[in-house]
This record gives C-alpha cells, structure tokens and sequence, in this order.
C-alpha cells in the first residue's frame, strides 16, 4: 500500500458502516480510504511526509450528504436581504422586514430600477402578523422591482412595477396551479402570489456568478458537507456548475437535477449521458407536484384547517403539474434510464407520484429504482407501504416540525401535524429515508438537522410526534449513508470503509453519546474532501 497523504488518530471514528463499527483512527491514501482501526495500527503507516492530525478526543464522521438542497438557487441570495423570523433571523415585525431591505439597498448600492430582493419571510411567526401588500412596497420602494421570498419559496410578495411587468392587473384570473392574492372585495392583486403564479419567473430570476457559487459550495464544507444536491437547475445552470468543476473545480461534489420543464431538452442534448467529471453528476429530473405546508400550498387529501392562502374555503392546496403531465414526465425519464425526484409535500402530491410510477410501468417502461419522494411531509402511512412496494427511498425534512412545527398543528391538527416526515415509521418498514436541509428553505447545519429527527420540538415547545423520533445513529445514517444510498453512490462515500472517497468531519462531540439535546450545538472543527482540507474552524 503507498503511504498515505493524510492519517487521523486519537479519536473516535464512527464509520457507519454496515457493522456500525467503532474505531480511533483512519488513513487516507491518494484520496481514498486506505485504512481504518487502532491508533497503533494508523500511526504505524504515517511517513516523514503525512499529515498527521492529532484529534485529541474528537468524533471523526463521514462527510455529510446533503439530499436535498439548492445549490445554483441559494448561492445569489447570499447578497440579498435576509428577513427569517427567530429562531433563523431577528425579523420579528413589518417594520423590521422594511428596515432589513432599506439597509440592504444601502449595502448593495443598488441602482434605481434594480432588484431589490429579500427571502426567508415567514408572516406565520412575526408579532404583527407580518401583512407585507404591494401598496406598502410601493410607498417604501418607489424606484425598484421588489420581490419578497416566502420561507417557502414557493410564494412571495411583489411590488406593482413587477405585478403589472407580468400582467397581473385587476381582473386577471389566476394561472392553473397558482394563486393571485386580491385586495379584499377586489379583482385586483395585492402582492402576494403562490405556485404557478409566482415560480415561473421566480426560477430564473437570479443567477449565480462563479464566485457565488464557490462561496456557497464552502458554506457547504463549513456545515461538514461534502456532498450536495442543486436540486433543481436550469440546462444552463448544469452546465454552470460542470464548467466550473471542470476548470477552477469545486470544493464539495455537487449531484445536479434537471427541472422538469427542461427534461425532454436535456435529454436531446445528452446532457444526462455525461459521467461524473470533477466532482460534479447530473443525477436526475425534478418534478415539483405541489407547494409548501407553511405557505398552505401543499396538496393534501384532506382539508386545511385555516382554509387557502387567498381566503379559500374548504381548501386542499394546489398540483403543479396534472396528473397526465406527471404521468408522461415519469414515463419519459423512466424510458431513458433517468433518476426521478419530485417534490411532493402533501399525501395528494404524493398520490399523484405513486400514480405516475404506476402508469409509466403499465406503458412499459422501466423505472431506474430508487425513485424518490422529497419531503415526505403531510403523508399517510399506508403510502410508505407504497414505497416498499415500488422501490420507492423518501427524503425527509424534520427541520420542519422545529421550524414549522406550530404552524403545521395550526393547518392541519395533530394527528396530521405529528406524522410530518415519518421517519421512525419509515424505518421500521425496511426504507433507508434521508433528511435535507432544502437551503435556502431551511439552515444548512446538518447537526441541527439531526436533532430535529430526534427530538421533534417545536419553536413553541411542542413535541411534533414523539412517536416518530429516531435514534441519533439513524438520523446520523439518514444524513450519511442512507443518503449517498439514495443517490446511487453509497459504494464510494456515506460510510468510512477502506476505498472509499476520503470524504471526513471532525466534530467537537460525538453525537451518538452527549444529551440529545446537545446535538444541535456541536460543532464542525474541520472538513476533508477526498483527503483534503476544505473547512478548518
């Protein structure tokens, strides 16, 4: 064996792999795990020219896989006015969401007739109930296009320069699959637009530039992962990310999704037959069937409780694509080999996936295994039988029963609110379920993600289904092992076993022995990508 490049003995290392082994030390050797046991047996293979990394103590894990995140998304907001209410942000009032887009103008230097842009707006869980209309954004904003970002992402507030630049004047009807607020007793819109009325020219409002998307790729690496779903791109963002990954490279892999309305390009273009180059895969197609919980777009079976977004009655959220078109879209990538993803927050939207799977095997084609429903959220537990049954691994999304958890027991009662990605149950079926931080949605910190999916507690103190609560290995499995599992590339990363990607995390604490309630505070002290440093505290 050549003498590795790097060693790191003195510890605990949590390999999570099949055995769940437990060793002190491990070596990596021109990028790969060389070898993995006792300090005596590592050290003895370190040279003159090894790094050695004394850890003293600390948790060696394997570097975290991200299933779910927005890579080409999330990297412009960076600059842009984060307005996230406690326990994100400090945004607690309309007055606070106006002073934080003042200041970033000011920041920013933004010229008249530019974007002014703000996300991470959450009126659910502001102190006056956070009404932001176009009216009020005209008045504090008269030279600029303005878009407000729900938490969400799935809806938002605009000014009237941008209502009226997409011909969202008084009277208009709204698009199918979306919704246009109105002014109370009014045809005429005020602001506020969800779904298919607000995500298509949401989707290619901002692009990132490189630098962005290297800033954002190394905030990756500062949270340990090393590993990352852009989970839904454009062609040309794909390509953004290849280029880049090609010739400056990129800190942390990034596995690419196609956004749906772009399948049948990408596929004209052999944009799918590419093989992993740099660190960079085009993994599959992502299909968006539904909206958000929090934003009460999410298409459930049974109704909400607070009724629409818009004022609706007797509401059960929205489909963003008809079950025809989600059945064709399925077949389509099915008949080319092609992954699918599809967001499906409601047990609706995920009705409609199984559907899709089904009609798309009855015209004969054949699915590539390893489908997945994103979120997971509002769903019966008979569709987890589902699941096993098709070949179905869901990504989960716990962050929310903290996050959102109060308002999910507001919209859809406890028993609907409790089963929120259910992660025990899916478990204890034989599924490998994975848990993603959807950024910008949510906060990156997969250790804060890890003890959501044990703990389950609200904001507001409640505990969101204590009946499904993992132990900290599975939620340390969902965010390693389960997850490269799901991405088909469990043979070289998600667990630190001899050949594998030298893809390493330095915790300050060992998160399968402190108070589960710490979890959420340890910290990251170093990051390694294929044996290299990329994060180091």
């Amino acid at each position: 064996m050549s003498t590795p490049e790097l060693v790191l003995v003195g510890g605990t290392v949590v390999t999570v792999d099949s055995d769940a082994t437990t060793a002190q030390a491990v070596a990596v050797t021109d990028g790969r795990i060389s070898a993995v046991g006792t300090d005596e047996e590592i050290r003895a293979l370190a040279a003159s020219d090894t790094e050695v990394v004394e850890l003293a103590g600390a948790t060696v894990v394997p570097g975290f896989v991200d299933p779910h995140s927005h890579v080409s998304m999330g990297a412009p907001y960076i600059k842009h006015a984060a307005l996230h209410t406690p326990p994100v942000g400090n945004v607690r009032t309309v007055d606070d969401l106006i002073a934080a887009l003042h200041a970033n103008l000011k920041k920013n230097q933004t010229p008249e007739g530019e974007l002014l842009l703000g996300w991470g707006y959450y009126p659910d869980k502001m102190d006056d109930d956070g009404e932001v209309t176009a009216d009020l954004l005209d008045r504090e904003f008269p030279n600029h296009p303005v878009y407000i970002v729900h938490v969400s992402g799935h809806g938002g507030v605009v000014n009237t320069r941008v209502l009226e630049s997409h011909g969202y004047v008084e009277g208009v009807d709204d698009p199918e699959g979306g919704t246009i607020v109105r002014y109370p007793g009014t045809t005429k819109p005020n602001g506020v637009l969800w779904e298919n009325a607000w995500i298509p020219f949401v989707l290619g409002l901002l692009e990132a530039t490189d630098d962005a998307l290297i800033e954002m790729l190394k905030e990756y690496a500062r949270w340990g992962v090393t590993t990352v779903q852009d989970g839904a791109a454009s062609i040309e963002q794909v390509k953004n990310i290849r280029t880049l990954a090609d010739t400056s490279g990129i800190p942390v892999d990034v596995r690419s999704l196609v956004l749906f309305n772009e399948l049948k390009d990408a596929i004209d273009e052999g944009l799918f037959d590419n093989e992993e180059s740099n660190g960079h895969t085009v993994q599959g197609v992502k299909l968006i069937l539904d909206g958000s919980p929090q934003g009460r777009t999410a298409h459930v079976t049974e109704e909400y409780l607070t009724g629409g977004p818009g004022g609706e009655t007797h509401w059960h959220g929205l489909t963003v694509i008809n079950q025809d078109d989600a059945n064709a879209l399925v077949t389509l990538a099915y008949n080319h080999g092609i992954q699918v993803f599809a967001h499906c927050n409601g047990d609706g939207a995920v009705d409609e996936l199984i559907a899709a799977h089904r009609a798309a095997k009855d015209n004969g084609a054949t699915p590539p295994g390893r489908t997945v429903p994103i979120h997971s959220q509002v769903m019966r537990l008979d569709q987890l039988d589902d699941y096993v049954a098709e070949g179905f691994e869901p990504s989960m999304f716990t962050i929310h029963t903290y996050i959102f958890g109060d308002t999910h027991i507001r919209n859809f009662g406890e028993e609907r609110a409790f089963g929120i990605s259910p992660m025990r149950s899916a478990i204890d079926l034989g599924l490998k379920p994975t848990n993603h931080s959807d950024y910008p949605i949510t906060p990156i910190n997969p250790l804060v993600l890890m003890w959501t999916a044990v703990k389950r507690i609200s904001t507001g103190g409640v505990v969101v289904g204590e009946a499904q609560r993992v132990t900290a290995y599975e939620a340390l499995q969902a965010a390693t092992i389960n997850a490269a599992y799901e991405h088909r590339c469990e043979d070289d990363r998600g667990s630190i076993e001899v050949g594998k990607l030298g893809d390493l995390v330095i915790l300050d604490a060992n998160p399968l022995e402190v108070d589960a309630d710490a979890i959420k505070d340890i910290s990251v002290e170093r990051t390694f990508k294929r044996g290299v440093t990329v994060y180091q505290a």
